[in-house]
């Protein structure tokens, strides 16, 4: 035992003061998870400056935007992947998730907008009334886009192999991030601009739609995707739990939108996330109730 253990110190046991400060012979070392996991982190905190320095030259804004909101889908990718509660995560089906709805869904709500009489509710967005704005907000931009975001989903919910509700939550948190990172780019070079009262703001409304409203995105698809997967997976109170997961996002999204720039709008950001938490936190608690209303089916 002794001997096993003067043998281990021997090989980690420096040569010299030169070989303990050279780093480069531990390169085979970057195959265990830990190391890897750090070299990734670090490697992203980088590719900012690695766009700046290789592309600004050669490249238009708007390829600059769509690099940067990349960067922060893959940032936000690998966060909630190593951090999110849920068993059987694949890389391929995120990925499937992501670029499913930043092509799939989007197309299918710009086809929605060009339908004739959909940009009536236009005119209650620009009404003084609370009440006006957020039906607006409601009608023509929370309830279609939360409805769009959940379409990768049920795709998903044709195949067998996924067995949770919390794994759909966190698909639905990788729909909601792909859709909100295409709308950051897309706001870049037109809603942004109007939003703004000038160049600071304008740079700081870039800021926010690409690193934290995605986020909010992923937070209310999140919502929905733990109520429809429940709906997937048992079938039971199906009407009612699909209004609970696409009513109670959409809902935070128009209130969110109401209130823009505002400190309500904050308290409500903060409210989304609280709610997904909170909502998580049931999950053991809706799989009895789901089990319970098999079990009485069944006699």
């Amino acid at each position: 035992m002794e001997q096993a253990s003067k043998e281990e110190t021997e090989k980690v046991k420096p040569r010299s003061l030169i070989s303990l400060l050279w780093p480069f012979d531990e390169l085979r070392k970057l195959s265990e998870s830990d190391n890897r996991n750090l070299l990734v982190i670090t490697t992203i905190g980088v590719v900012p400056m690695v766009i700046l320095t290789l592309f600004s030259m050669l490249i238009q804004a708007q390829i600059a935007y769509l690099l940067t909101g990349l960067y922060f889908s893959v940032l936000w990718s690998i966060l909630f992947y190593n951090l999110f509660p849920a068993p059987a995560i694949r890389v391929s089906t995120s990925l499937f998730c992501f670029v499913g709805t930043a092509l799939v869904s989007v197309s299918i709500l710009s086809l929605f907008f060009k339908l004739p009489f959909v940009n009536l509710p236009l005119d209650f967005i620009q009404s003084p009334s609370h009440l006006e704005r957020f039906m607006g907000f409601w009608l023509w931009v929370a309830l279609p886009e939360e409805l769009v975001k959940v379409f990768m989903l049920y795709v998903l919910s044709r195949r067998h192999d996924i067995k949770f509700p919390s794994t759909f939550a966190y698909y639905g948190m990788i729909c909601g991030l792909g859709f909100g990172i295409y709308e950051g780019m897309d706001y870049q070079m037109t809603v942004n601009f109007d939003l703004a009262d000038g160049m600071e703001e304008y740079l700081f409304l870039n800021l926010l739609r690409l690193t934290t409203l995605p986020v909010l995105h992923a937070v209310w698809t999140g919502i929905a995707g733990f109520f429809l997967g429940f709906v997937f997976l048992h079938g039971q109170k199906k009407y009612y739990f699909v209004l609970v997961g696409l009513g109670i996002p959409s809902v935070l999204h128009a209130l969110f939108n109401t209130f823009n720039h505002t400190v309500a709008s904050l308290g409500l950001a903060i409210m989304s996330v609280l709610v997904f938490s909170l909502y998580f936190a049931k999950h053991d608690s809706l799989n009895f109730y789901f089990r319970q209303q098999s079990n009485r089916l069944k006699e």
